[in-house]
Parts: C-alpha cells; sequence; structure tokens
C-alpha cells in the first residue's frame, strides 16, 4: 500500500474509496520515515482543485498535530497504529518525530503550504519565477478578456479597406443562405479556440497559413464544390429527361422514391444520404411499377427502359459515394474558412492586450512551459526542481490533460531515477471534464505501457467506505449491465470490471422515479415529487443540509431553485438564484435603462409594467393604457416623478453620484428592500461595487458588462446555513452527502453542452498545405459508409461524448451516503432511461405500470 523508492504506484481508485485518507496516510509515511523534520520540502503534491489542495492540507496538519500530543483522540487511533506499525517505531518515537515536524512546518508554512498545490498553481509559479517580467498577473476572466481583444479587432478591422471587403463578403455569403451572422460572436469563437488547451497543437499547425493561403484555399474549395453540384444536377435532370423521351409519367414509380431521388439531385438537396434503404432493395429486384397506378402501358414503357433507369442509378450512385465525403468536408470547412482567415490578427491582439496588461491567461500555463520545455530554454528551471524534490503524489490523474502530464512527466522520471518515488491516484470512471482537456485514456495509457526507466506498481482500491450496502450494490449491479452499450473495448473494460467491495455493512436506499410526461409541465410535474420527497424526508428526521439535488445543467439548478425559495425552503447553491431572475433587480437596471437613453421608451413602458406587478395591487385599472399613453412620452423628470411611489427621487440627485449610490437611491426611492429580497439585493450591491472596478463610473459601461455577466451573477450564500444544496454533478465531484437527489435522470447519451467543433486530418495535398481543417460536427456524418477516416473519427466521437454521459451519472449515483433518489422519464434508446429501465428488465424487475422501483429500505 506505501510507496517504494523507485517506484511509480498507480491506484485506480473508484468513488468512496478513501482517496485522500489514503494519499495522506503515504503522505506522513513519508515524513515519518525520515529523520529529518523538514522532509515536507522534499515532497509535492498535486491535485486537480484548490478546494482539494485545502483539504489535503488540513488533513496532513490535523494528523501531525494528533500524532504529536500524547493523548489521541478515537478517530485517529487507526491512523497512528498502522504507520507506527508500518515504520516500526515507538509510540514516543512517533510523539517526538510528529511533534520535530509540526514545529518546522509552522517555522516554513510557505514552503509547506506550496507544496501542497493545484497543478494549474504549480505551473504559473514556475512560469512567473523565470519569466523576464516580474509583475506578471493571472487572468482567470477568460471571457471578460477576450471580449476586451475582439473589441479592439473590430475597431481596427473596420478601419482597415482590405479587412472591411472580407468581412462584407463574408456577412453577405451568410445573409445569402437566410442566416444571421454575428461578426462579434464569430471573432470570440476563434479567439476562445485559440486559447484553449485542446486546440494548442492544431492553432499551431494552421498559424502556417496566411491570409493569402486562406483565400487561396478558399477559392479552391468554392470551385471544387460548384464541380460536384453541377455534376449532381445534370444527374437529376438526365433522368427527367428520360422519363420525358420515354413518356414515364414519375407517379407511376413505386413509393416515387426514385423520382424524388433524383428530384434532390437537381435541385442540389445532397447533403443528406438520398439513397435510403428502400430503393436500394426495389433497385436490386428490378422492381419499379407501383401496383396502384391503373395505366398499363406505364408498366410496359418502364419495363422497356429499366436498363437506362438502372444504369443512370447505379452511375449516379458510384459518383455520389466516391465524391459526397470530400464534398461535406469542404462545404463545412467553407463555413469557417473567413473568420479562420482573421486568426493572425487575433493572435497579434491577444499578444499587444496581454502585453499591455501584464497577465497570463490561465488556459495557456500549460502551453507556455511546454513550449519552453519543447525547445529547451528552461533546463535550468526543471534541474532546479528535480533536486528539490524527491516525493511526488498526484490527484486525479483522470482529469490532466496531456499538456499538463507532459509537463510534470519529466520530473516524475527524473525523481524515480535517482531513487525518489511517485504515486498517481485517479479513476477514469470519474473522468468528466474532456472538454477542458482531461483524458480518461491518458490514465489506461499510463496503466497498459510499459517503462524500461522506472518500476510501476499498480493496485486497485475496490473498499467503498461512503455509501452503505444497498447503493453500493445498486452501482455494481447497474454499471456492469450498462458497460455493455460500448463499443470501444477501453471503456467497456472500465465498467465491466467494476465491482466495490462494501464496507458499511447494512443499510442504503436506492429509489428510482418514473415519472408520467404526457403533459407540457413535465419539470413543474418533477418539482412537485422532489418537494414532496424532501418534506418526507425533513418528516424522517433529515436536515435540510442533509440533501443534496444534483443537476446536470445550470438551467436546471436555476429553476429548482426558484421553484424551492418561492416555496419557502431555503437554498444553498452554486447554480441558481440569479439575481436578475429577480423582479427588484429588474426594476433597478430599467431605470438605470432610461436615464442611460432617455429617448428609449419600450424601456420606460417595462418599468411602469414591473412597478405595477411590484406593488401587486389586485385592483384592474382599466385606463392603464391611458396612463402609459399620458407619460411616456413626457421629458425624462416629469416622467420620473409621475411613476414613483414616494415622490423623493428626481434627475437632480443623481448628477455627480457613483454607481453604487445611484442603486442605493433607486432601492430607497421606490421601497424595494424587505427581509424576503435583502439577499439579492445586497448581491446585486456587491455587483456594483465589483463592477466599479472594471468599468469605472459609466452608466451605459456598467449596463454593456451587467448584459455580459448576468446570466453567471448568482446570490451569495453563506454554506453554514441549513438549506438544500442545488449544485451541478460537475461540482458535486469530490463530495458526499447524506442523500442525494437527481432530478432529471434522462438527458441523452449523447448530449453534449453545445454543438461541438472539432480539428480532422485531411490530405495537405487537397487543401492548400493543411493537414488539419477545423469544422463543426453534423448528425449527418452518421450516414457517410464510405470513407473510414471520417467513418472512425464520428464513431470515436460519438464513443467519447457517450463515456462523458455515462461518467457524469456515475459520478452523481455515488455521491450519497445513505440514500439515492432518481426522478426520470422513459425517452428514446439513447436516453440515460432508457438504459436504467433496461437494467431493471435484465433484473425482471420492470413492470409496464409500476412507476416506482426500490433497492433496500427507507
Amino acid at each position: 500500500m506505501l510507496i517504494i523508492p523507485s517506484t511509480l504506484k498507480i491506484y485506480n481508485a473508484s468513488a468512496g474509496s478513501g482517496k485522500t485518507t489514503f494519499l495522506v496516510i503515504n503522505y506522513l509515511y513519508v515524513l515519518l520515515k525520515s529523520p529529518y523534520p523538514d522532509e515536507f520540502k522534499k515532497v509535492l503534491v498535486l491535485t486537480f482543485t484548490k478546494k482539494a489542495s485545502e483539504e489535503m492540507k488540513n488533513r496532513i496538519l490535523q494528523c501531525i498535530k494528533e500524532f504529536s500530543n500524547k493523548k489521541i483522540r478515537k478517530e485517529y487511533h487507526f491512523l497512528f497504529y498502522y504507520i507506527k506499525k508500518k515504520l516500526s517505531l515507538t509510540k514516543h518515537q512517533l510523539y517526538q518525530r510528529s511533534e520535530k515536524i509540526l514545529f518546522s512546518i509552522l517555522h516554513d508554512f510557505y514552503c509547506f503550504s506550496r507544496n501542497i498545490s493545484t497543478i494549474d498553481k504549480f505551473t504559473y509559479n514556475i512560469i512567473k519565477s523565470f519569466s523576464s517580467e516580474r509583475k506578471v498577473n493571472l487572468e482567470m476572466d477568460i471571457d471578460q478578456f477576450l471580449s476586451k481583444v475582439v473589441e479592439n479587432i473590430l475597431y481596427r478591422l473596420n478601419n482597415s479597406e482590405k479587412w472591411s471587403n472580407i468581412l462584407i463578403q463574408s456577412s453577405l455569403e451568410k445573409l445569402k443562405k437566410g442566416k444571421n451572422w454575428d461578426l462579434r460572436k464569430e471573432l470570440l469563437k476563434i479567439a476562445h479556440i485559440m486559447v484553449e488547451e485542446n486546440n494548442f497543437f492544431y492553432v499551431k499547425k494552421i498559424m502556417n497559413s496566411s491570409l493569402e493561403d486562406f483565400m487561396q484555399l478558399k477559392n479552391i474549395l468554392i470551385k471544387r464544390t460548384k464541380i460536384f453540384e453541377k455534376i449532381c444536377k445534370k444527374k437529376g435532370e438526365e433522368f427527367f429527361e428520360l422519363l420525358k423521351k420515354s413518356s414515364i409519367q414519375k407517379h407511376s414509380f413505386i413509393h416515387l422514391d426514385l423520382p424524388r431521388l433524383f428530384e434532390k439531385f437537381k435541385n442540389g438537396n445532397i447533403f443528406l444520404n438520398p439513397f435510403n434503404k428502400r430503393i436500394k432493395k426495389y433497385v436490386k429486384k428490378g422492381v419499379f411499377y407501383s401496383k396502384f397506378f391503373s395505366d398499363g402501358n406505364q408498366k410496359t414503357l418502364i419495363e422497356k427502359n429499366i436498363k437506362k433507369i438502372i444504369f443512370l442509378y447505379e452511375k449516379t450512385k458510384y459518383i455520389y459515394e466516391k465524391n459526397i465525403c470530400d464534398y461535406l468536408l469542404d462545404k463545412l470547412f467553407l463555413k469557417n474558412i473567413n473568420i479562420l482567415s482573421i486568426i493572425h490578427e487575433i493572435e497579434k491582439e491577444l499578444h499587444s492586450v496581454k502585453n499591455e496588461k501584464k497577465i497570463i491567461l490561465n488556459t495557456e500555463l500549460n502551453k507556455i512551459l511546454y513550449e519552453k520545455i519543447i525547445k529547451g530554454t528552461f533546463p535550468k528551471i526543471y534541474e532546479k526542481i528535480g533536486m528539490q524534490y524527491k516525493y511526488y503524489f498526484i490527484d486525479e490523474f483522470q482529469d490532466i490533460s496531456f499538456l499538463q502530464w507532459q509537463n510534470i512527466r519529466i520530473l516524475v522520471e527524473n525523481a524515480l531515477s535517482e531513487n525518489g518515488s511517485a504515486m498517481i491516484v485517479g479513476d477514469p470512471k470519474q473522468s468528466i471534464y474532456r472538454w477542458r482537456g482531461g483524458d480518461a485514456k491518458q490514465f489506461i495509457n499510463l496503466i497498459q505501457s510499459k517503462s524500461i526507466c522506472y518500476k510501476k506498481n499498480i493496485e486497485t482500491i475496490e473498499n467503498n467506505f461512503r455509501s452503505y450496502k444497498e447503493i453500493v450494490k445498486f452501482n455494481n449491479l447497474f454499471y456492469q449491465s450498462i458497460s455493455k452499450i460500448f463499443n470501444s473495448t477501453i471503456y467497456q473494460d472500465i465498467y465491466k470490471n467494476y465491482q466495490q467491495k462494501i464496507q458499511k455493512k447494512s443499510g442504503g436506499y436506492v429509489e428510482i422515479n418514473f415519472l408520467n410526461d404526457s403533459n407540457n409541465n413535465y419539470k413543474e410535474h418533477v418539482y412537485s415529487n422532489v418537494k414532496n420527497k424532501i418534506e418526507k424526508l425533513l418528516k424522517k428526521k433529515y436536515t435540510l443540509s442533509d440533501i443534496a439535488i444534483l443537476v446536470r445543467t445550470n438551467e436546471e439548478g436555476h429553476f429548482l431553485s426558484e421553484q424551492l425559495v418561492r416555496d419557502g425552503l431555503p437554498v444553498n447553491t452554486s447554480v441558481s438564484l440569479l439575481i436578475k431572475n429577480h423582479l427588484e433587480i429588474q426594476i433597478i437596471i430599467n431605470f438605470f435603462y432610461i436615464v442611460a437613453y432617455p429617448h428609449c421608451y419600450q424601456k420606460r413602458v417595462v418599468l411602469i409594467l414591473l412597478l405595477k406587478k411590484f406593488i401587486r395591487t389586485n385592483k384592474t385599472n382599466k385606463n392603464d393604457h391611458d396612463f402609459i399613453m399620458k407619460i411616456l412620452f413626457l421629458p425624462l423628470n416629469a416622467f420620473i416623478k409621475k411613476i414613483m411611489l414616494k415622490n423623493s427621487l428626481t434627475l437632480n440627485k443623481l448628477y455627480n453620484k457613483s454607481i453604487y449610490n445611484i442603486s442605493e437611491e433607486i432601492i430607497e426611492s421606490f421601497g424595494l428592500l424587505n427581509k424576503q429580497n435583502s439577499t439579492y439585493i445586497y448581491s446585486f450591491l456587491d455587483f456594483v461595487y465589483r463592477s466599479m472596478k472594471k468599468v469605472g463610473n459609466s452608466i451605459t459601461g456598467f449596463l454593456d458588462y451587467w448584459e455580459f455577466k448576468k446570466e453567471k451573477e448568482s446570490v451569495v450564500i453563506s454554506d453554514h446555513i441549513n438549506a438544500v444544496r442545488i449544485m451541478t454533478i460537475h461540482k458535486s465531484k469530490g463530495l458526499q452527502f447524506p442523500v442525494v437527489l437527481i432530478p432529471f435522470t434522462d438527458w441523452s447519451i449523447y448530449s453534449y453542452k453545445n454543438k461541438e467543433e472539432v480539428w480532422i486530418d485531411v490530405n495537405p495535398r487537397f487543401y492548400n498545405g493543411l493537414n488539419t481543417i477545423y469544422l463543426e460536427i453534423e448528425t449527418y456524418f452518421k450516414h457517410i459508409k464510405h470513407d473510414n477516416n471520417i467513418r472512425n473519427f464520428y464513431e470515436n466521437y460519438l464513443s467519447n461524448i457517450m463515456f462523458d454521459n455515462i461518467n457524469l451519472l456515475y459520478v452523481a449515483t455515488t455521491r450519497p451516503i445513505e440514500q439515492l433518489i432518481l426522478f426520470s422519464k422513459l425517452k428514446n434508446n439513447q436516453s440515460i432511461s432508457f438504459y436504467i429501465k433496461n437494467f431493471l428488465c435484465k433484473k425482471r424487475m420492470w413492470n409496464e405500470k409500476k412507476h416506482k422501483y426500490i433497492f433496500g429500505k427507507e
């Protein structure tokens, strides 16, 4: 179990296996084994999140503090006696060593704290310490930074004749296709691509192409696609010319399949494969004539020309299947080629703004360090760090990106070559950050690959110390069952071999609820069931803070939180209670709008209606419309006087005041603050205060910033209140709760947060030297049967998304200690709910009339 010098120990640690305790034991073993109290200076612990690193520090310090006392509390007995036995020390020796280590840590706490760090912070400190600019800061708000970059680019490009022509041409091309082209949005998309780590190697390749190269390639692609479209159109016309010459009516064909196929070719509707199975069947049998068409002469005419028809069909099919893959790639790449041609201008602006603000982007840390290592310009860094650290502990390895591992691997291998040791802990089933660079396959490859440089010791931690028996049993059975859905043998084996040992011998409860979705209020129906379940749990002596509701999307969290708060149930959440949703905040924002834009009469109407809603009058004023028309076009000061609930606010009161003070004036004058909404109001004021540091005291600047941030600004709530916790499954990773409710357990196994855009390898001969192109993944890729490259690429893409979604479910269902409660509706065979039903069928539990399934006793 404990680390051995010159050995890379790899632990496959499933959820609830006590991974943190396991790491702490091994860390303490290293410290207490050494006769030197400052051995902690040679140990580096790298975690994925700040929360995990803080937990590690606290646990280690608490253990050492307890060990240094002669009276050890009961909960630390196991650790104390385990390490005592492994080190063959007496109690007194262990006390003494612990006391000296604690003293040493407290006298150099900075070193202790720095050596237990997130990977990103570790990387940042390396870059910062060797940067020519010592005052370089880390920029975490990537969205805001890129918005500034895009604003600068738009200003420059609009004042450039060359770029203006390209942008105008691009806009016209989009408009011709009936699409609205938001240039700012397109530029932001490319800017994000350039700074995201997943795109690092692809962007480096594409940066070798100039604007002229892109424009030349664009002309090549347009010409190539038009040639194919022309050929297809000609084949469609040939078919109908044949019918005309032969006096064959298209309605005489069975199911009209053949005429429809050639109609698509004639009209250029060739993106989706028109050669369906039914056409192929009738062509193979040579049956074309419809039995329901009464003209027998038509049957004779078709039979007379059947060879010509089949020849034209086969020739058309051959041309289509030979060229369609290349055509689709060309058309999809053409969508992005205009905006990609601006990539050099974006790169210039990125460097300019970063240098001006003296910042490094959080998303670029690993790229910067990797490039320095590859170029060989950082040998002294690694020489210094290599001499400093002898022991390495790496947590959550399945979430580590390729670049992160490449940057750390050099240090790990160096330590192993010098009689040091390293421990890596991970769980591929909890890999849910692929979009951020995490790759479970990297962990699998590390386990399976051989090394001549060092020994490997691979173990699986099978115990589950978190969940009660029935929950562990359910998860064991369910995930072994679901393993069969994977085509990838790697992914299949991960779940097929999943079997945790039960440590909490009895108890636990799993409940699966299938809800009727026949009405249009499915979300409300789910909420009603969730609320009822919470009320039942409270009657069984659970507290609100014992209950966690896990959701897949922020939108689900927003909905449930708003409903619970409305019904008087306290909520503690990181995903919801957006301040923009509250009436009082909408009144303040609309007031700012009418001050900033006095002639925006639409905002005046909205403000009047919001105020009417706020006072909640039950009286219906027949003259509401007349009142609005009477005051709507008044000068601003007069308008404000008419809408005031108290005549205390005038424009003069707002002059020369900060946005924060104006907000306070609006709140006071309209009487917006009360006990029920104080949390929202103070959270909004906090936002106003923070925004002033970003945009100054400009009302229009504040409103722009509000529009940019309003989808993320939520109520600030203390962690120490007794409230139901609502969070996304991503946020719940690493946490545990007595009771877990998963309200919408019915997402598609192929669902992804956005339409994914990817890089695909191509033959550079056909793409003007480019060997990789950027395009949107389209569902019709699944119809491409004749290009192994695209088919394999698409199948691998689907396999990865399926793995992401099953892993998401796994993380959610392994959070509970005592109760796991799922709510779902039956959907198609690509949904999570379908596979839950399939599992119940295999267990011979499924009954069409039954809507609740139970494992264990409540």
